[in-house]
């Protein structure tokens, strides 16, 4: 007889184990790339601003004196706060350090040839709307009252990007200078934002590398390459490079608290930047961070130009990706739940590892050069690699039971999502399923869908696994649930839950605030159904406490580094202690409002919860009876609810977290209850 207390308790120590090193790495782990400050010391600020300049243009044109000011890139992720940024909301989101849109499209109305008062008062009140904490013209006020000259050589719309409160620069010109003035200058080449033609876009590089060929620039200024607005295709994602002096070193990386992700920026983060170089406090309506340099693959600032047009088509598949992707997944989900409803157990059963296996290697893709294939080749290949990686978990662990492959799947959804997230991260950005620099919401840890899928993933995970038998030799099949005693491995989902924990709230890792309110309560809540407990509400409120007292705690240690090393808890943190708690929530309601109305696949969600709930309504008789002694089925079923309803509170779009959770939750709710129902009909 083996020693089944003596293998409990090492177990448990290892896995107590496991979980402690995770909290340390989490807690103190590095939140980003190494990086070095750009322009200490500065004396004048430079940006030459090229509207959808793009890598791929960079590659396919020789333009020697651009490349010469770009010694440090990265994409720079032009968003703000519509789906595509115009020029004017580009240069507003520069001039403010955060984002804001334009009030409107009409012509720039120029006062003394200097001045747009009315854009700049219609532009505060946008964004006194939008609830973004945003000023338009901060830039530009705080270098006024550092006594710093501002000028501005480009169109009307330039203007917005160092204007001041009350909307004007310190001078303005339609045309380049001979040499830029001292100060901060902007100098506007524009015309690319206004054609896709290859033709004419060679030819106004040829132009625009003249024409900064005739530039007159100091040699220690910090010389900043900045694309405010894309290309009217829809891409967001432009270039931004940098000189920070005549020594500064070149085939270096840009980053910044913002992304903590070598190679990427974002449009806020270049008015900190300028402001910091010149050793001007950057305000509080900023929300942008202070660019860094960091070190990069390959050698000279030429293999980094064919690197970042590379992850810029990247970026470009994976937006077009994500529409075929997503209504694949729903699809595959629908049809299952639908065929189990329906009384169509093979068909039902045959889907289920199919909708598992599909979302984890949809992740799985990015370590691919996927974005290089055709985008339909692309979805049917992620069908047809789902269905063989179905077919092998079927194949190898239907002995353990009927709900067992799909458990294994989901098993290995979460361990590979966790694994990613604790190891930078790489499988989140740029995959189908994951988030995009496009959106720009975030670029490390957990976006709302990532957490939707490790969520629901992570509970079935630790549901099967407290369903093993005793021996903990092989897992048992869920329908087998034996009621003497209660006696469950209820430590197996405590692991998961805690491990799953760490992965999401810890600053260097998930870095998740509404993420860790939603998973501790959630796996408390397993934890004590499956060790056959009654829920009493004082569980219940120290529950919470301690949900709300742990994102306290990780967000107290953030806060102690560095503000440039900041991740989204310290910075969030930061704003509460600075009264920034109403508009925050303020901004969390009408960000769930405004997704939850104004999206069809949202309304389209509510459809399918809404038919799935009258489907089981009537087969209610025939669903209690199967759940009548499947105390852990109800489990999963109340730890998934309570979820998938903190995720929708807690997020700024919270709908996608109940949606991503669906599409896990049903092909293993079938997997399990279907053979259950088909044996008692």
């Amino acid at each position: 007889m083996p020693d089944l207390h003596g293998r409990r308790k090492v177990w448990a120590a290892a896995g107590a184990l496991v979980v402690l090193v995770l909290a340390i790495a989490g807690a103190l782990g590095s939140s980003g790339p190494a990086s070095q400050a750009v322009g200490v010391g500065a004396r004048d600020v430079v940006v030459l601003s090229v509207p959808g300049l793009r890598w791929q243009d960079l590659e396919a044109t020789e333009t020697p004196h651009l490349d010469t000011w770009l010694r440090a890139t990265a994409l720079l992720s032009v968003r703000s706060m519509g789906i595509e940024t115009s020029l004017t909301e580009g240069y507003l989101t520069l001039g403010s350090g955060n984002r804001v849109e334009a009030p409107y499209t009409d012509a720039i109305e120029v006062v003394g040839g200097r001045c747009v008062p009315a854009l700049a008062a219609d532009a505060t009140a946008s964004a006194d709307d939008d609830l973004n904490g945003a000023e338009p013209g901060s830039l530009g006020a705080a270098l006024a009252d550092a006594g710093i000259a501002t000028s501005v050589f480009g169109g009307d719309a330039a203007i917005a990007a160092l204007m001041d409160r009350e909307g004007c620069v310190g001078s303005a010109s339609a045309t380049p200078p001979t040499a830029v003035p001292a100060g901060v200058s902007l100098v506007e080449l524009e015309g690319l934002e206004r054609t896709n033609r290859a033709v004419e876009r060679t030819s106004l590089l040829d132009s625009f590398d003249e024409t900064i060929a005739a530039l007159s620039i100091p040699d220690d200024a910090l010389v900043l390459v900045v694309a405010p607005s894309a290309v009217d295709d829809g891409a967001e994602v432009v270039v931004i490079g940098l000189t920070d002096g005549a020594g500064s070193p070149s085939g270096r990386s840009l980053v910044s608290p913002t992304t903590r992700r070598a190679d990427y920026v974002t449009l806020s983060d270049v008015a900190p930047t300028v402001l910091a170089a010149l050793d001007v406090e950057v305000p509080d309506a900023m929300n942008g961070t202070i660019i860094a340099t960091a070190a990069a693959p390959g050698g000279s600032a030429g293999d980094r130009v064919g690197h970042l047009a590379d992850l810029a088509e990247r970026v470009s598949f994976r937006d077009q990706a994500v529409g075929p992707v997503s209504v694949g997944l729903v699809v595959l989900v629908a049809l299952c739940g639908l065929s189990a409803l329906g009384r169509r157990a093979r068909p039902a059963r045959t889907l289920a590892p199919i909708a598992v296996a599909y979302s984890t290697l949809a992740f799985l893709s990015g370590l691919t050069q996927y974005h290089q294939l055709p985008l339909g080749a692309y979805v049917v290949m992620l069908v047809a690699a789902a269905m063989v990686l179905a077919g092998l978990a079927v194949s190898t662990c239907s002995r353990w039971g009927m709900a067992a492959p799909v458990t294994v799947l989901c098993g290995l959804l979460w361990l590979v999502m966790v694994t990613d997230v604790i190891t930078g991260g790489r499988l989140q950005i740029n995959t189908p399923l994951g988030y995009t620099p496009t959106i720009a919401g975030r670029f490390q840890g957990f976006g709302n869908l990532s957490f939707g899928l490790v969520g629901a993933a992570a509970l079935a995970t630790a549901t099967g696994l407290a369903a093993w038998r005793p021996s903990g030799v092989r897992p048992a099949d869920p329908q087998a649930d034996p009621q003497a005693g209660h006696r469950r491995e209820s430590w197996w989902a405590g692991f998961v839950g805690s491990v799953t924990l760490i992965a999401v709230a810890a600053p260097a890792f998930g870095s998740d605030v509404g993420g860790t309110l939603a998973v501790a309560p959630s796996f408390a809540l397993l934890v004590t159904l499956l060790a056959g407990r009654r829920v009493r509400w004082r569980g219940v409120i120290a529950a919470l406490v301690i949900s709300v007292g742990l994102v306290g705690v990780l967000a107290l240690i953030d806060l102690q580094r560095p503000a440039s090393s900041r991740t989204h808890l310290g910075r969030f943190l930061d704003r509460l202690v600075h009264g920034e708690g109403g508009l925050i929530l303020r901004r969390k309601l009408q960000g769930n409002v405004t997704i939850l109305t104004g999206s069809v696949w949202a309304m389209l969600l509510v459809v399918v919860i809404v038919a799935a709930a009258v489907l089981s309504w009537q087969r209610r008789d025939r669903l209690r009876a199967a759940l009548a002694d499947r105390r852990m089925v109800s489990a999963f079923l109340a730890a998934s609810g309570v979820m998938a309803l903190l995720g929708f509170a807690l997020n700024d779009s919270g709908i996608a977290v109940p949606a991503a959770m669906f599409t896990v939750a049903v092909p293993w709710l079938v997997a399990v209850l279907v053979p259950v129902v088909e044996r008692r009909r």
